[in-house]
């Protein structure tokens, strides 16, 4: 934690949930009498609450909803991995099959169908309903209901998702080898300064889990990405409804071709024309962007011929 927060009122709410996570016991889930009944959002009022008692971001995103207009600064989020939010997610990952370890044959289907399961419990209109529960995941929701757990995400923020997929070699033959975290802040403040940037575009053609974004999500409102590659278009969702409000849900004062789903394509084609090389040989997926918005999901049309990159416009 930088030093300027020590003894503010933000440090005393971390350390009062760290403390509460330190002292909990592990969750174990347990044959459920009875399925709970799970909304298209169910997830909502408990991230926003335990939100509002930290970074307070979405608090800033409904005042502004509110105003319909820019009100005050953005809090801004300190990230800090820690092995309970990647322990936690671990369980949660390995409670999805009732063998006990998601790890072996079909892992990245136990990966896909938690991710599901978080967007719909965040609303998210790209998952309208409960991921299906395949033979070998029958009971997997009742179990992540009981496993997952929202408290060491918030207090100690970090894209734990990409290290899971990185230590676990997913995408290595399309690039995908996340930046750490640090780096990603770091280039955010020698990017921006003491600029106020809040009405300032930045885009990454290679989006990947969105480490970049949610960097500059400290900085400005208007954050812009694209992928090939779905499953980590979904972390990135995750990502953006966990620490970042407007990366999933576009100011629409601030950015309003952001926020309208009928621009997507235009949007998306005018990603690539900004990053030839990254998105050469890649076409905007219209089939399936609705799953994925307001990140653009874009699709190979030929083989590339350079490697994904980064490209920060503001």
């Amino acid at each position: 934690m930088e030093s300027h927060l020590l003894g503010s009122p933000l440090e005393v709410r971390l350390e009062e949930v760290r403390r509460a996570i330190s002292n909990a016991k592990p969750k174990q889930p347990k044959e459920l009498k009875e399925s709970p009944e799970l909304y298209h959002g169910w997830m909502q009022p408990y991230l926003i609450g335990l939100d509002q008692l930290i970074w307070q971001r979405w608090e800033h995103w409904f005042e502004m909803m509110d105003a319909g207009r820019m009100v005050g600064e953005i809090p801004p989020i300190h990230w800090q991995r820690n092995d309970a939010g990647f322990k936690m997610l671990d369980r949660a990952l390995s409670c999805i099959t009732r063998y006990g370890d998601w790890r072996g044959w079909g892992n990245w289907s136990a990966f896909e169908y938690f991710m599901d399961w978080l967007l719909f419990g965040f609303g998210h209109t790209g998952q309208p309903e409960l991921p299906e529960e395949r033979d070998d995941y029958k009971g997997a929701s009742d179990r992540l209901y009981q496993v997952f757990n929202l408290e060491p995400l918030l207090a100690y923020p970090h894209d734990y998702l990409a290290d899971i997929l990185a230590e676990n070699q997913h995408g290595r033959h399309v690039g995908f080898f996340p930046t750490p975290m640090d780096l990603c802040a770091l280039m955010g403040r020698m990017t921006i300064g003491d600029e106020d940037a809040r009405t300032k575009s930045v885009m990454d053609p290679c989006v990947g889990t969105g480490r970049m974004l949610l960097a500059a999500s400290n900085y400005s409102y208007r954050l812009y990405g694209c992928d090939i590659n779905p499953t980590v278009i979904k972390v990135t969702l995750i990502n953006g409804f966990l620490y970042a409000p407007w990366l999933v849900r576009p100011l629409p004062f601030v950015d309003s071709v952001l926020a309208d789903p009928s621009q997507s394509q235009r949007v998306s084609d005018s990603l690539a024309a900004q990053a030839p090389a990254q998105l050469q040989g890649t076409q905007h997926d219209a089939e399936v962007q609705w799953q994925f918005e307001p990140i653009k999901k874009r699709q190979r049309t030929t083989t590339p011929v350079a490697e994904p990159g980064l490209l920060l416009e503001f």
